[in-house]
């Protein structure tokens, strides 16, 4: 009975040094995710519009929930690219992230060392990769991320399909340095038998002509975030010269779709925000940034008026987006 006293000692002394070995484990754990993002700056291009809009929406939604496995809340600052200076960026990486909103916030920290985690928002994807490759940046990815602001392909044609079914020439209008932009256009063209037609435009004075020629042989025009093309001197004409040639166009943006664009898919500033919540509270310790991604959550606006001066019968928004999603799905 002695010997089976004492081998049951020593199970209790096995099991209390496994319980203790467990309990150290699972405080380290406690503490490797207590060491999630918790110090956060926001870095505005300039203050007002869909800048601000996104600042105010992230802050309330990390304001009402605190980091994966923290109680505490996050520390936010929100700074202008206007007024800020140096000295008021974090200067120890550990737990830093830096959030930039907009081209010239994302030029500005592309330039300095990479002391910090940096997510660039509301960005198109065409200049991030330029601004990225012209400073280095994009060696370290994890590190110098971003959420574009234009939408996957696969989106923005599946709008046009959804909407014009049987109508699968769509026209495409660049300027010289934006080819880049085509970049996995024709694989899913090809996948969802769809014809692209390209204009390229070298000179304003060329812009016209090349649009006149791209409509002769299009169904729709998409219109990208190309800033050489798409500006507000161009948007009125090009609106114009499409609507009277009974081609349709389809914007990247709300504004699009008011302004006279059929339909639209895109990203609002909140639902961008949302996105980059869900990554904040995802981060188990260090700040180690997913790859660049496109945005996650989009809405749909259709122009009535638009589709009834045409002659078109489109799906409402909410079936338009329903649709979507469902490509989106059965795509993955």
């Amino acid at each position: 009975m002695h010997w089976q006293s004492t081998r049951y000692l020593r199970y209790l002394r096995h099991l209390r040094y496994v319980a203790n070995c467990i309990g150290l484990i699972l405080s380290l754990l406690y503490v490797q995710t207590a060491l999630a993002v918790d110090n956060i700056t926001i870095l505005l291009s300039e203050e007002g519009s869909a800048y601000t809009e996104f600042s105010n929406q992230l802050n309330t939604l990390l304001s009402s929930q605190p980091t994966q496995g923290n109680t505490t809340k996050n520390t936010i600052k929100v700074l202008s690219l206007n007024n800020y200076k140096s000295e008021d960026l974090p200067r120890n990486a550990n737990n830093q992230l830096l959030i930039a909103v907009g081209t010239p916030a994302m030029t500005a920290m592309a330039q300095k060392p990479p002391a910090m985690a940096v997510l660039n928002v509301l960005v198109p994807r065409n200049t991030f990769q330029k601004i990225a490759k012209q400073y280095g940046r994009h060696q370290d990815p994890h590190h110098f991320s971003a959420i574009y602001f234009d939408q996957p392909w696969h989106r923005q044609l599946g709008l046009i399909r959804i909407s014009m079914p049987g109508r699968n020439r769509t026209g495409l209008l660049l300027s010289k340095d934006s080819n880049e932009m085509l970049v996995g256009l024709p694989a899913i063209a090809k996948e969802m038998d769809m014809q692209i037609n390209v204009e390229t435009v070298t000179d304003d004075s060329e812009l016209l002509p090349a649009l006149r020629r791209l409509l002769n042989n299009s169904d729709s025009l998409l219109a990208l975030p190309d800033a050489a093309i798409y500006n507000r001197n161009n948007i009125p004409s090009i609106l114009l010269t499409s609507y009277r040639q009974k081609v349709p166009l389809f914007g990247f943006s709300a504004a699009y779709v008011k302004a006279g664009a059929l339909a639209g898919v895109y990203s609002s500033a909140a639902q961008i925000a949302q996105q980059v919540a869900e990554i904040i509270q995802a981060q188990p310790n260090s700040v180690y940034l997913p790859l660049p991604q496109y945005p996650r959550h989009f809405s749909v606006n259709v122009n009535t008026q638009v589709s009834r001066s045409l002659s078109l019968e489109i799906d409402d928004e909410v079936s338009l987006t329903r649709k979507l999603k469902s490509l989106a799905e059965r795509a993955q």
